[in-house]
Order: C-alpha cells, then structure tokens, then sequence
C-alpha cells in the first residue's frame, strides 16, 4: 500500500510504500507521512510550487524540518 509522504530534509512529497524509509529525491532518512497536527499529505501531492501549508493547522510545509536544521 502506498501513502504520500514528505520528506523532512527536502520537503518533496511523494508516494511511498508502508516500509520506504529514505526520501527518493534526497537519500536522507526523515520522510513523515503526516503533518504535526496529525494531517496526511494526501492533498498535497499535486499541488503546484510555491509556499504550502497544512489545511487543518496552517504550518508551512516547505523547508526544512527543524530537527534538520
């Protein structure tokens, strides 16, 4: 089963497997396949550039994680 997640390190969304660890775009190993309010990014995937927030908290989804930072 596939699920969007999104990289913390280079914010990319993506479909993943259940079992994906590493982003696709970046190697790094920080995907999350949720917002921090809970949220999945199902929505975001096809979305266009530019900012991106969560629709339920309003966080900013592009940049780094600040785990990362």
């Amino acid at each position: 089963m596939t699920a969007v997640k999104r990289c913390a390190v280079c914010s990319r969304f993506r479909a993943y497997e259940e079992s994906d660890r590493f982003c696709l775009a970046c190697g790094h190993e920080g995907i999350e396949a949720a917002c921090e309010c809970g949220r999945t990014f199902e929505y975001a995937l096809h979305e266009g550039e530019g900012e991106l927030y969560c629709p339920r908290c309003g966080r900013s989804l592009r940049g780094r994680s600040s785990d990362f930072v």
